[in-house]
């Protein structure tokens, strides 16, 4: 498989913290909560492509077709987390998206979890596949770096 190049791997970093109801009572961040922080990093950079607001205007949905995710080691009750998404970006409309995440301790620096999401999108009052996207999303998604 080619590796990807400076231009076609899009990265993004966000922040957050496991807080009390994020964990269970041993104070370990609860398994469904990393794809919740996955979210926030997916999220981050599709905001970019396809804001809400022009999501709803036009009835398109981004339903998540795929979640997965390696548990390495715990996330703990007040631990501060980076979130670190990378898409490659499609040369033309394959019907998916594809987003891998990281996640890691900030003071530590040590990986808690890796995963990959997929979300396809779809036309939110038929609710079948988009099969072409119009050309001012493609315009912002070519613009992504």
């Amino acid at each position: 498989m080619n590796a990807p190049t400076p231009k076609s791997l899009v990265i993004r970093r966000v922040q957050g913290e496991v807080e009390f109801h994020h964990v269970d009572m041993m104070q370990v961040m609860h398994n469904s909560q990393y794809l919740r922080f996955f979210e926030k990093g997916r999220l981050s950079l599709l905001e970019e492509v396809v804001p809400l607001s022009w999501a709803v205007e036009h009835r398109f949905a981004t339903p998540v077709v795929m979640n997965h995710c390696d548990y390495l080691a715990p996330a703990r009750f007040g631990d501060r987390l980076v979130i670190t998404t990378r898409h490659r970006k499609l040369q033309r409309w394959t019907g998916k998206f594809v987003f891998d995440h990281s996640m890691s301790n900030a003071r530590t620096k040590v990986e808690l979890a890796r995963g990959r999401t997929a979300i396809t999108v779809i036309d939110f009052e038929t609710g079948r596949l988009v099969k072409e996207l119009p050309e001012d999303i493609w315009g912002r998604y070519r613009e992504l770096s």
